[in-house]
């Protein structure tokens, strides 16, 4: 008890003094309010309903609160309480959606406060490490576990895409992350090549020089994958597993921790059908149930599940999303469960949150931030007394100086863009205004934006000058990974930034659809709570509300850019991508098409509708969004 006041009293004089281990938040960190509390305090919200009706009754959901920029701020962090001082403390450190994000920077919301610049894994790693090392200096405990959920590549920068992301496997490895989970994106170039660049074999013989000249290492990451298996035997994939148990120890005592990994079961709507077709994903809830009793069966009774389903938690609401409908319905169905912890991922939020008995916790997305979860083991039952999560930005040069890039993982980054700058920062063409050309997180109340409509102009341009004769082209805005950058100097345009906006290399296809299904296509944007939207090129629409609450819009008048009206019972040729054409972002319409032809890939047609820009004397040229017109 005497070290632990003795700890006491350097915590509060340290924080006191604002010279605790260094650090020093500038003001300019965030436009939020000071942080002056020092109790962590639970807003506790009405219990929610699954969508599934086999999940009542409900159990309760309640928001954490995140108000501090680090964890050695967190005064649940300063101590361990005393009727846990004889319990294994265990930390896991979680992150998601990396997206080879290498160094990757934006703004990026934790509770009610707003961080700029944030991110770059160099700056992750470094903040990862001054958590742990926190944690052991907090509690004297070494069992510190580090979680990624799925979504650590694809649809990414050039610096981890052109080398096959293996340099962001290399990062993954040396920020020392233990357990992983796939996402969807981790089907972008097929199971078969993930598993290559997880294992570090070698790449086809066919792959880009760059590839292959680029050092291939296992990553040392343990998959847990358990509702992933193959439609023709049912078993999981590449020997991966669907759990993991680690030993935890502390003062002599010991117990075992249990890890489920789970895939969002929308994936067949995520990826393109020969990526999927050779695997089913089991129902979440129903897997958790089954792997919860198994490794309780083994004496494992604390269990974290890892896993690639969204969630959302808004400070002055409520936590929403699939992972709460998730754990609704294991609480219906195994109310005995022993899952404490839920490391979330897929929709790109953040989240703090318990669900039941369940911390939920998601970072945000591409290395902008953490989760850091302090949870205690009883050694006689095996079970979690108590968890503590919480969620931090890796916060900016320019707003923690006094934390410096980690030099192992920054090596790394510095290696990898050294060998694609050649091609990287290769001008392949002009943009007329001389600025940004927007992208998905800039849409109009139309659900248009720049990029996705320059995209889909250069779909419909590429395909004509291949012979082809589309009348339109569509392409889904979750397509559009970021904003065309463009230097405000002379207007250049680089291979790089162009690839960033399109970076998924899936093949588009030239189509046959009627007028109607074109008509089911546009109206099914309104559908899905209308998060998902089309970006379009080669007509204009009309629309107007109705009052329906399962599509709150209905598409009126449809013409052609020379006002010519579109016909429901006539045909059309449409370009898009596979992805698209297979139904995905349930744009099922497309599903009914007739594949004509294909026109390359996506990134490679965009590359070269730049290209052709600048050749013919002319520059590009920021798109007018008036395709979509409320009337």
């Amino acid at each position: 008890m005497a070290m632990e006041k003795q700890r006491w009293m350097r915590l509060l004089l340290g924080t006191a003094t604002l010279g605790f281990m260094g650090i020093a938040l500038p003001a300019s960190a965030d436009q939020a309010t000071p942080e002056t509390n020092t109790q962590s305090v639970q807003v506790t919200n009405q219990p929610q309903t699954a969508t599934d009706s086999t999940t009542s009754p409900t159990v309760t959901v309640a928001n954490g609160v995140d108000k501090y920029s680090k964890p050695i701020q967190e005064p649940d962090f300063w101590y361990i309480p005393e009727q846990y001082q004889t319990d294994i403390p265990v930390q896991f450190l979680g992150i998601n959606d990396l997206h080879g994000g290498l160094d990757t920077k934006d703004a990026v919301t934790i509770g009610q406060r707003t961080y700029q610049n944030a991110g770059t894994v160099a700056r992750l790693s470094s903040y990862l490490n001054q958590a742990q090392e926190q944690f052991k200096d907090t509690t004297g405990s070494d069992n510190s576990i580090r979680l990624e959920a799925g979504d650590a590549v694809g649809a990414s920068p050039a610096n981890s895409a052109l080398l096959a992301h293996e340099p962001t496997m290399h990062a993954l490895k040396a920020m020392n992350f233990d357990i992983a989970t796939l996402g969807n994106h981790e089907f972008d170039r097929g199971l078969p090549e993930f598993n290559r660049i997880l294992t570090g074999g070698q790449p086809a013989a066919n792959a880009d020089e760059l590839v292959k000249e680029y050092p291939h290492e296992n990553s040392g990451l343990d998959m847990v994958v358990a509702n992933v298996v193959r439609a023709d035997n049912g078993q999981i994939p590449y020997g991966y597993k669907p759990y993991e148990i680690r030993n935890v120890s502390f003062n002599g005592r010991d117990a075992r921790v249990g890890f489920i990994g789970l895939e969002t079961s929308t994936l067949p709507t995520l990826t393109i059908y020969d990526n999927y077709k050779d695997y089913k994903v089991l129902d979440e809830a129903e897997t958790i149930a089954k792997y919860d009793k198994i490794l309780r069966s083994r004496g494992v009774n604390a269990i974290v599940v890892v896993a690639h389903t969204g969630v959302k938690t808004d400070p002055n609401a409520s936590t929403t999303g699939p992972t709460v409908d998730i754990l609704q319905k294991l609480n219906a169905i195994d109310p005995d469960n022993k899952v404490g912890l839920y490391v979330a991922a897929h929709s790109h939020q953040y989240a703090n949150a318990k669900v039941g008995k369940t911390h939920v916790v998601q970072a945000v997305y591409t290395g902008k931030a953490y989760d850091d979860t302090w949870a205690y083991v009883n050694p006689d039952t095996g079970e979690f007394d108590h968890i503590t999560s919480h969620v931090y930005p890796v916060l900016s040069k320019e707003d923690d100086p006094a934390t410096k890039d980690d030099a192992n993982v920054a090596a790394i980054v510095a290696d990898a863009d050294h060998r694609i700058a050649k091609k990287a920062n290769a001008v392949i063409g002009y943009a007329q205004d001389k600025q940004t050309i927007t992208g998905r997180l800039h849409n109009t109340a139309s659900m248009e934006n720049q990029a996705g409509e320059l995209v889909a102009k250069a779909q419909l341009y590429e395909a004509t000058k291949q012979g082809f004769h589309p009348d339109f082209a569509m392409t889904n805005t979750g397509s559009i990974r970021s904003d065309l950058e463009v230097n405000p100097a002379d207007g250049a345009v680089t291979w790089s930034a162009a690839a960033a906006v399109q970076p998924f290399g899936n093949i588009l296809k030239v189509v046959e659809m009627k007028g109607q299904d074109i008509r089911q296509a546009l109206n099914q944007q309104y559908m899905n709570g209308q998060r998902l939207s089309l970006q379009i090129a080669g007509l204009h629409y009309t629309y107007t509300k109705q009052d329906n609450p399962d599509q709150p819009f209905v598409v009126l008048d449809i013409t052609k850019d020379d006002g010519t009206k579109v016909q429901d019972d006539q045909t059309y040729q449409v370009v898009a991508n596979e992805f698209l054409q297979g139904g995905g972002d349930y744009f099922t319409a497309f599903k009914k098409s007739k594949v004509l032809a294909s026109a390359g890939s996506d990134t490679d047609i965009f590359v070269q509708y730049l290209k052709d820009m600048s050749a013919d004397g002319h520059k590009i040229q920021t798109p007018t969004l008036d395709r979509k017109i409320y009337v």
